[in-house]
């Protein structure tokens, strides 16, 4: 599988960008049939066919080591730009009151 990187810079807390993370696993569940599962305080597997990811929150980015399968490979970049999108969006959000 071939292996690519994404990284999101964020200015929260880590235990926020976690928590908002945590909140997209559901949609990502639902809408594409991604397993979410956190191995550990900072980091998220997801998983589905033809496609593997690690996210590991760090203190001001989030790092995504994406492997694709061969009939995704393809579409790497509108992967990529789809994930920085998305996690840009959840990550920049105003804090939650």
């Amino acid at each position: 599988m071939p292996k690519y990187q994404v990284d999101i810079p964020h200015s929260l807390a880590v235990d926020e960008a976690k928590q908002r993370i945590s909140g997209a696993t559901e949609k990502l569940q639902r809408d594409y049939g991604a397993a979410c599962t956190w191995k550990s305080d900072s980091e998220l597997s997801v998983s589905r066919k033809g496609l593997d990811a690690r996210v590991v929150v760090e203190p001001s980015r989030v790092h995504v080591d994406l492997n694709l399968g061969f009939l995704l490979t393809p579409f790497a970049e509108k992967i990529k730009n789809g994930i920085a999108k998305q996690l840009g969006g959840i990550l920049a959000e105003a804090p939650k009151t």
